[in-house]
């Protein structure tokens, strides 16, 4: 159970960090290598004859596209909630993410008409194309491990995005390692033909990454938190069931609503207490979710697709005081209290009577009372207490 002092805590705000910083500084990292890397492999391959060395220049360029998009992601998804993005600013990390895949379905689609043009050109690669061709295997290989270190720490769907753009740009050097390799053994065909595989390969990896962004930009529930939801909603004290569990990503976070059911005749501070514990226990519980939001229900709605709307209790009340008007014994009513459950009216209220009165009159009063209010059409039952005049 959570410490009654958190209770009153403000939502979790999420400001820059450790994890920030590692994030910009490995990206710019990325971007210094990438030019180096885009340069050195243009060079070489065009001196060289590759093809395929050629073709891997080009996707280190758009590493170097990736990167600056990356960059722009994260200083605007760092930035605090306010007025206009009341949830922060995540999904800027999504719309990075996405501009990054489209950079890639671009730079792949290019690279192909590259390579398809080399087809028919004659020469051999040189060993220097092979070196240049392994140094970047090392360097991109470098450079996805460390950015992919920082992006699970951060939960950054962009950062990901950023090291699979520099792990396909490691693949692509291997392919155009053995296109190269191939090339000088004596089969020249191998090298724009790994150039197409290059461009297969940032096809295919900028799709993938496309097809998550765009589940997350339209909120597809992100189905790894749910099991963890499931388990801590069972523990705490007062949830009844709980049902419409819903999550949806805002970049390195989640966000989560859902309906929890509680006994139908607590107060509403009491019901209130129980949603503040559901919400701060999942907020404990699970670092990556910033936000939850609780929906208290009275009953299992689950099934009540169009539920009927009920009279307001003002109306009710003023029924009741009317019809018991005629009861000359109560000296008042101190609270009417309704409760709307399974589409039936049920009313808790209690009668004020003289002390005086002996118990049997005072019983023979109470029924009297619920007869009178049960008569009201859409209360369905009366559930009448007595209190005794404080004269």
């Amino acid at each position: 159970m959570i410490p009654e002092k958190t209770m009153d805590e403000p939502p979790r705000q999420h400001s820059p960090d450790g994890s920030e910083n590692e994030a910009l500084h490995v990206t710019w990292l990325g971007l210094f290598l990438n030019l180096g890397l885009s340069a050195l492999k243009a060079i070489g391959g065009t001196l060289f004859n590759s093809a395929a060395l050629i073709a891997d220049a080009g996707h280190s360029f758009s590493d170097v596209l990736s990167d600056l998009v990356t960059l722009w992601a994260l200083s605007i998804a760092k930035q605090p909630k306010d007025e206009k993005h009341p949830y922060g600013h995540g999904k800027f990390e999504t719309v990075g993410a996405l501009f990054v895949a489209l950079m890639l379905v671009v730079a792949g689609i290019g690279i192909a008409f590259h390579a398809f043009e080399q087809v028919e050109v004659k020469g051999i690669p040189g060993n220097i194309a092979l070196g240049i061709a392994i140094v970047s295997i090392l360097l991109k290989e470098f450079l996805y491990h460390i950015t992919i270190f920082v992006a699970k720490r951060k939960n950054s769907r962009v950062l990901i995005a950023n090291a699979w753009h520099h792990r396909s740009d490691a693949i692509s050097s291997v392919v155009a390692l053995i296109g190269i390799g191939g090339a000088q053994l004596g089969y020249p065909m191998m090298d724009p033909i790994a150039g197409i595989l290059v461009a297969g390969w940032i096809i295919k990896t900028g799709i993938t990454i496309g097809y998550d962004s765009v589940k997350e930009l339209t909120d597809q529930v992100v189905e790894e938190d749910l099991p963890a939801l499931d388990l801590t909603l069972k523990e705490i004290e007062g949830v009844e069931k709980y049902h419409d569990v819903r999550t949806r990503r805002m970049g390195s976070y989640s966000l989560v609503d859902l309906h929890v059911q509680v006994n139908a005749h607590l107060s509403v501070s009491a019901a209130h207490q129980i949603g503040e514990r559901v919400r701060m226990t999942i907020l404990e519980q699970n670092p990556h979710i910033n936000e939850v939001l609780i929906h208290i229900d009275a009953e299992d709605d689950l099934d009540q697709s169009n539920p009927a709307l009920m009279r307001p209790q003002s109306e009710i009340e003023e029924d009741i005081r009317e019809k018991l008007s005629v009861l000359t014994e109560i000296k008042d009513i101190s609270h009417v209290l309704c409760h709307f459950l399974k589409e039936r009216l049920i009313v808790q209220l209690a009668i004020v009577v003289d002390p005086e009165m002996r118990v049997a009159d005072v019983h023979t009063l109470g029924k009297r009372a619920r007869l009178l209010v049960e008569q009201i059409d859409d209360i369905h039952h009366a559930d009448i207490h007595l209190e005794l005049d404080d004269v």
